[in-house]
This record gives structure tokens, C-alpha cells and sequence, in this order.
């Protein structure tokens, strides 16, 4: 394996988070569908406002 490295801004990060578009969950959805779309936004919404992207990289 090859080490490799990004280097991507943060801001363009969080921005590309909150510009995503959310689709509607569909009516009568449960697990069965997937990931429920709220936990997904939420998790989402770490990423753009806590969590240490550069920390992660240098793991």
C-alpha cells in the first residue's frame, strides 16, 4: 500500500454539508428501508460542526 494524504479545506467541507439536499423519508419507512433519514442528518450535522476532520486524517 501506498500512503497517500488529502488536503481539502474544512470550510469546503462543512459547506458541502450544508448545502446537501435532503430527499422526505416515505411514508410508513422504518429500518426496513435503511438508515432512517433523521439519523443520518444528525450524524451529518456532527460532522459539520464537531467533528476534528484533520485529526482523523493523521490517524
Amino acid at each position: 500500500m501506498t500512503e497517500f494524504r488529502t488536503d481539502i479545506p474544512r470550510a469546503d467541507l462543512t459547506d458541502r454539508l450544508a448545502r446537501t439536499r435532503w430527499a422526505d423519508e416515505p411514508p410508513g419507512a422504518c429500518d426496513d428501508y435503511g438508515v432512517p433519514p433523521v439519523r443520518v442528518r444528525v450524524q451529518a450535522g456532527r460532522w459539520q460542526h464537531g467533528y476534528d476532520w484533520r485529526a482523523r486524517g493523521r490517524r
